[in-house]
């Protein structure tokens, strides 16, 4: 086995199970006047905090999992209800926009707005202050890394630099990163979209690929963030295949299974990895 990368009490990788509870929201930003006509659109979203988030919760239950909910401000405000099932069962929850704005879209004014935004909805409607993030898209720029330390959090799970816990040197301070990638994305696989070349993937493929990433990972002793969205992968024989995953991935020993907050903190206080820095506006890399 690899040794790469040090995991608490000698564990050879970690897993994050993490939901992005989107709803509706990323709609609303990128199509607002289609948003306000099509219903066909806005239900098949709803469908996750309706239907796939119970089931992700029962499935979570079911083997005693942790996991990590990026949930935008939209959601909060419009699926409370929903929210609060997250948040009573004891999951973490993270920022994830205001109505899933694409960082990259924003300028200095309008990111620090969206940030403070989704944290006064966090405070005033559970009380809580997440210390994670994931920009919605998984877009940030330049400064964005910056922002987020100067507003207290401690991590991102953005970007896709590695496949362990790095940091970002800012100058607010060190932003941990519990990295990302597409190919562990259900977006890409599982979402219809008119005119993708890419159809509709069979749960046995994406849990296939998935496997065997997560197979390579182990070896490399990694950290394998799975990044779902409870209206894809809530439907019921995609609910099977995650499950399968979880059998096989529990039964490797040394398999640490753990929130992204558990994973950052570990990196931060373990320290094994150098800081990658981002260059400012107007900076050469």
């Amino acid at each position: 086995m690899g040794n790469r990368y040090r995991w608490p009490d000698g564990k050879q990788c970690a897993v994050v199970l993490s939901f992005d509870a989107d709803a509706e929201s990323g709609y609303v930003f990128r199509h607002p006047e289609e948003a306000a006509r099509r219903l066909d659109e806005m239900e098949e979203r709803r469908f996750g905090v309706r239907t796939g988030l119970p089931r992700i919760l029962r499935l979570l239950e079911k083997y005693g999992l942790p996991a990590t909910f990026f949930v935008p401000g939209y959601t909060i405000e419009h699926h409370t209800a929903a929210v609060e099932t997250i948040v009573q069962a004891g999951f973490e929850l993270g920022c994830h926009g205001n109505v899933h704005e694409a960082v990259h879209m924003l300028d200095d004014a309008a990111e620090r707005h969206v940030l403070e935004e989704q944290l006064d909805i966090y405070k005033r409607t559970f009380g809580l202050r997440p210390t994670g993030y994931r920009s919605p898209s998984w877009s940030l720029n330049v400064r964005s890394p910056g922002l987020l330390t100067e507003y207290g959090f401690t991590y991102d799970s953005s970007l896709m630099g590695d496949d362990i816990p790095y940091f970002v040197d800012t100058p607010h301070g060190r932003l941990t990163e519990v990295p990302v990638q597409w190919l562990l994305d259900d977006a890409p696989f599982y979402r219809h979209v008119y005119g993708a070349t890419n159809a509709i993937a069979e749960p046995d493929r994406v849990i296939g690929m998935w496997t065997q990433e997560f197979q390579g990972m182990y070896r490399e002793s990694a950290c394998f963030v799975v990044t779902m969205h409870p209206f894809i992968s809530g439907r019921a024989s995609r609910i099977d295949g995650l499950e399968r995953l979880i059998r096989t991935m529990r039964a490797e020993p040394g398999v640490w299974f753990a929130t992204a907050h558990q994973v950052a903190t570990w990196a931060a206080e373990s320290n094994q990895n150098t800081a990658v820095h981002v260059p400012l506006p107007g900076e050469r890399p």
